[in-house]
């Protein structure tokens, strides 16, 4: 009776738990974190695949004692309970006021898990095919007479692998590579560079997500080494934070070290606009935006906000245009306006533009403003993760994005080449580490030649 009891709450109660979880999560990404509620019912799919995994790796402590089996039960659920403890947690306190560790390890750990799971489940995948197949061939007969069995426990232990294998990157990367910052050295050519601008030298910082970072040091880590490029000038392209300006306390010392001859610059990233978080009234999402303002010109960096600035070098012109946050796809707001950046200056000897997100290059820049040589982005962190390594360039994110991490060049109608170049981050967010795409600080040197050379 107890045994049969036990069957039913684990075919039908946890199921309708599950489904319960995944109602409160909606309403609890309505209040708190609206731009997260359209992704419910991919969150569905990824309980059901857990649910699935689950099922299959009992199988594997079907005659342990109830002791093993529950340790293994809580903690495969473990993960799915950080998540809703997150998300309901933000219902009742605004993720701008969560301590640091709670705020980025309670989501982290729970992706750390989920993406391992995933991964499982593609290994799991075929023996979940094959299963079925059996399943249907061997109605009527013992179970021990279903076909593909031996196949079966080999994908099983497959996926095991491989999800064990996951698992050790991603606490690896979240550990020993997080802050491990690499420069990325690149030189291009541009053909009627004028002789003043030849080896400028722009270091490009992009995505720190400030309100990732437990502590300041590996941040000043990274400000020495900028400093150490000694730079002409250096640019930031957004996304200073998570979701709101009161992560920037205890960083303001360490940032104002970078300092350039031709200045310090900045724009406005998707997350800088507090969009990611719920806030008592307008006025007070406002004043979070003017307190950014503030804290800008606290560290002395010159924050354009859809605005062009005009650097004279002798008789030469720079001019470095910065647009607010504009993007080419429906999951972010446009902030940002050409029209409005340029105001009707003319073209310079060499012009830059600063957009946060690579989508508008192709989007906007390359047909409508071909006057610009170069566009600095960032914005897709190389999705944190991929293969960098004797030649070979992946990460999930060139599935969402055309250009994802690096130098593409696009030759204009006039036969101009411009170039964009898309920064990794500096920072984090979500994932609380790096595999093989690490965080970047980026060194480009101008050149007269129009080519393009990657350095090592």
């Amino acid at each position: 009776m107890k045994s049969t009891r036990t069957k039913i709450i684990a075919r039908y109660l946890l199921p309708l738990l599950g489904l319960l979880f995944v109602v409160i999560l909606y309403l609890a990404l309505r209040t708190s974190l609206p731009k997260y509620a359209g992704r419910v019912p991919f969150l569905l799919i990824l309980f059901i695949i857990d649910w699935l995994i689950y099922r299959d790796l009992r199988k594997f402590w079907q005659h342990s004692t109830s002791f093993v089996k529950a340790i293994f039960a809580i903690l495969w659920w473990i993960p799915i309970g950080l998540l809703f403890a997150f998300l309901v947690g933000s219902v009742f306190l605004p993720l701008q006021e969560w301590k640091d560790w709670p705020r980025i390890y309670i989501p982290g750990i729970a992706l750390m898990a989920y993406l391992s799971k995933f991964i499982m489940f593609v290994g799991l995948l075929p023996a979940f095919i094959l299963q079925f197949v059996s399943f249907l061939s061997g109605i009527g007969k013992p179970a021990k007479q279903w076909l593909f069995i031996k196949p079966v426990r080999f994908f099983r232990a497959t996926g095991i692998v491989l999800g064990s294998v996951s698992l050790i990157l991603l606490l690896s990367g979240s550990i020993f590579w997080v802050y491990q910052f690499k420069v990325h050295e690149v030189n291009v050519g541009i053909k009627k560079l004028p002789p003043q601008f030849d080896g400028l030298r722009i270091v490009q910082l992009s995505d720190i997500h400030l309100g990732s970072w437990v502590s300041e040091k590996p941040l000043q880590r990274a400000v020495d080494q900028v400093m150490a490029l000694k730079p002409d000038i250096i640019v930031f392209t957004g996304d200073l934070v998570n979701y709101s300006t009161s992560e920037v306390h205890g960083f303001e010392s360490t940032l104002s070290q970078l300092k350039a001859p031709l200045g310090v610059y900045a724009i406005l990233g998707n997350h800088d606009y507090g969009d990611y978080t719920a806030w008592d009234s307008p006025d007070a999402k406002q004043q979070n935006m003017e307190d950014l303002y503030t804290f800008y010109q606290k560290i002395g960096w010159e924050l354009l906000r859809n605005q062009s600035k005009l650097i004279m070098l002798d008789s030469a012109s720079l001019l470095l245009a910065g647009v607010e946050n504009w993007s080419a796809t429906s999951r972010f707001k446009k902030y940002g306006d050409m029209e409005i950046t340029l105001d009707h200056m003319p073209a310079a000897d060499l012009n830059i533009l600063l957009s946060h997100d690579p989508t508008h290059w192709d989007a906007e820049v390359t047909g409508r403003y071909p006057q610009f040589d170069l566009t600095l982005s960032g914005h897709t962190h190389g999705m944190q993760m991929g293969i960098e390594i004797a030649g070979i360039k992946w990460s999930p994110s060139q599935y969402i994005y055309k250009e994802w991490a690096g130098l593409y060049p696009y030759k204009t109608s006039s036969g101009k080449i411009s170039y964009l170049y898309i920064n990794r981050g500096l920072g984090h967010i979500g994932y609380p580490g790096r595999v093989g795409i690490l965080p970047e600080i980026t060194l480009i040197v101008l050149g007269k030649d129009e080519k393009v050379e990657l350095m090592p």
